[in-house]
C-alpha cells in the first residue's frame, strides 16, 4: 500500500495572475512563492512577477511605516 501525499493535492497558484506553480509544498507558508508582509504575517502566494508589481501585490514591505514612534510602540510615553 503506497500513500502518495501529492496524489490528492490541489495545485498551488499565484493569487495575482493565477499561474500554477510546479510544486505542492505544505504547509503553504513553506512554498517558494509564499509572501509575508513587513510584520511577518503571511499574505498569500504570489509569483515573482506579481510580487514585484505593486498593482497585484499590495503588501510591499517598503510601504509600511517603519518608525516605532508612529506605530504606538513608544515605551516611554509622551512627556
Amino acid at each position: 500500500m503506497t500513500n502518495n501525499f501529492n496524489e490528492h493535492q490541489e495545485p498551488i497558484s499565484c493569487k495575482g495572475c493565477e499561474k500554477e506553480s510546479d510544486g505542492y509544498i505544505h504547509p503553504i507558508t513553506h512554498h517558494y512563492w509564499a509572501r509575508n508582509d513587513y510584520n511577518g504575517f503571511f499574505t498569500g502566494v504570489y509569483c515573482d512577477e506579481c510580487y514585484d508589481d505593486a498593482e497585484k501585490y499590495p503588501y510591499r514591505k517598503d510601504n509600511y511605516n517603519q518608525d516605532a514612534m508612529e506605530n504606538g510602540e513608544d515605551i516611554w510615553g509622551e512627556e
